[in-house]
């Protein structure tokens, strides 16, 4: 699963700004999101798994950087959704991404 957000990040061609997503080759055991530019502006992933809902995971470490959440196969991903964190302003986030949905 992947929900992407943002292109062309700052003279950054074709480059997003946000990338959440879970590896069915993972059993999609962990959520992972990763910054894709250096706009000062933080990342993070909207995600539910199995048992738990509304769970955020966020990559403050600046461009470049991924974050992981912790792993279970029991309580495994089913959605997620990548969201840029820009203060003073409401957060833009991607689509929804969910197991069996052609993305």
């Amino acid at each position: 699963m992947t929900s992407v957000y943002g292109l062309q990040c700052s003279g950054s061609a074709y480059s997003y700004w946000v990338y959440s997503f879970s590896l069915l080759s993972n059993n999609n055991a962990n959520v992972g999101v990763r910054d894709g530019c250096s706009d000062g502006n933080g990342v993070y992933s909207l995600y539910d798994r199995v048992s738990n809902h509304g769970l955020r995971l966020d990559d403050t470490n600046g461009y470049g950087t991924t974050v992981y959440s912790s792993s279970s196969t029991s309580n495994y991903v089913q959605k997620v959704t990548g969201c840029l964190n820009i203060s003073l302003t409401p957060d833009q986030c991607g689509p929804d991404d969910r197991p069996g949905d052609g993305r």
